[in-house]
């Protein structure tokens, strides 16, 4: 007969292929819509239109000005200098420093984009991490349940004996003890489940998953087969060449920029002169500290995106060795586990069962040998988790695919 712990496992399931739930392909499609990569997306938008901004010499001005009109009667024909001046004045760059700084922004906007990618991936190695967490419990359940199934038969064992008067009702009470530590263990991990239910619908914004759609494969793949791209470190090398653009673009700012200008003076023409025409040209004389300490600011800045971006490839290279050892170790223990480990443990429980229900055997000896194979069990699942949740983070260190 179907236990109420078996009922809870069916209704999970039920719940985890429902008629509307999406496959994992499609759930990682609907992550660009993810307000956290929308975010860095609309940041990388606002930075390209920066950028043109940054590379305009600005408007032209305009003037218009009345010159030279007397104070007493305000009049334009008392004096031959009284006029009315239009004019026209435009900056005027001496250097490349606008393109750059142009070049400047349009590497950050890359930058953010490239961003955006990395949070993307970020959020699909976060969805792995649950469903690899929700089989864990999912198989922690099933053998939680099975023992649970097995304490029952060994408590129908027991009751026989203490009728026979061959074990005594502190091994009843030991081994009824030992059913409830069961069942508070199954419910725990039920509320757990339902938890996990929570942080993966906050990833894929309400829609529940297909659980049969996930790509199982794809964490045994052959890492050298598949392409690979590492968004951060991508955004870390438009980083230092937007500052490496910035740099430039303040040692060409001690070159000043150039305002011209020309204009046209209305006149009464009382002299019989005709109206005047002028033109005149101004820069900026470069005493103040600001270029100095603007130029010095790019330097450091692009100092420490060039330690930035070595630092993350040195980590990099750190953390695939050590990902790629731990990974090795975890599945030499797993094979270990399920090649002697539990096989030992299964038999011994198997001979101290048949043991106990012949008197030979105390039910302390049969709740040890019970516990030791529940631990062992449960401990390979953990490993194969802690595996793959260790190859995720591998393939994503790597810029590998998490959904191909």
């Amino acid at each position: 007969m179907m236990n109420k712990y078996s009922k809870i496992l069916l209704v999970i399931s039920a719940i985890s292929i429902s008629a509307n739930a999406a496959t994992f392909k499609d759930l990682v499609k609907n992550l660009d819509k993810h307000d956290q990569v929308l975010k860095a997306q609309k940041l990388a938008d606002a930075l390209k239109h920066k950028a043109r901004v940054s590379g305009s010499w600005g408007d032209p001005v305009f003037k218009l000005a009345a010159k030279n009109f007397p104070v007493d009667s305000l009049k334009d024909n008392e004096t031959p200098m009284t006029g009315v001046e239009f004019g026209l004045a435009q900056k005027i760059a001496l250097s490349t420093k606008y393109g750059n700084q142009r070049n400047a922004q349009e590497s950050m906007a890359r930058a953010m984009n490239y961003q955006s990618h990395d949070i993307k991936q970020g959020l699909v190695k976060s969805l792995w991490e649950i469903v690899i967490l929700r089989r864990q419990i999912l198989e922690e359940i099933n053998i939680l349940d099975d023992n649970y199934n097995w304490i029952k038969k060994i408590l129908k064992v027991s009751k026989k004996l203490y009728a026979n008067g061959r074990t005594s009702q502190q091994a009843i009470l030991d081994i009824e003890i030992r059913k409830s530590e069961l069942e508070a263990e199954l419910s725990n991990k039920k509320f757990t489940l339902k938890q996990l239910e929570q942080q993966l619908l906050y990833i894929t914004d309400g829609e529940r998953i297909d659980y049969k759609s996930i790509p199982w494969k794809a964490l045994g793949q052959s890492r050298k087969k598949l392409k690979k791209i590492d968004f951060k470190e991508l955004a870390l090398k438009e980083k230092l060449r937007s500052s490496e653009y910035k740099l430039t673009a303040s040692k060409q700012n001690f070159v000043p920029d150039i305002m011209m200008g020309v204009g046209y003076t209305k006149r009464s023409d009382i002299d019989n002169r005709g109206d005047f025409i002028s033109a005149s040209i101004s820069f900026p004389l470069p005493f103040s500290s600001t270029k100095y300490g603007n130029y010095s600011q790019n330097v450091q800045e692009n100092y420490a995106a060039k330690r930035e971006l070595k630092d993350y490839e040195r980590s990099k290279n750190r953390d695939v060795e050590v990902l790629n050892f731990e990974i090795e170790k975890i599945s030499s223990e797993i094979d270990l586990l399920a090649q002697k480990t539990i096989k030992f443990a299964r038999n011994s429980r198997k001979i101290t069962a048949k043991s106990y229900s012949l008197g030979n055997s105390s039910y302390v000896e049969l709740l040890q040998s019970e516990i030791k194979l529940q631990n062992k069990l449960i401990k390979k699942i953990m490993l194969q988790a802690q595996r793959d949740m260790k190859v995720v983070a591998l393939k994503y260190k790597l810029g590998e695919s998490l959904y191909e």
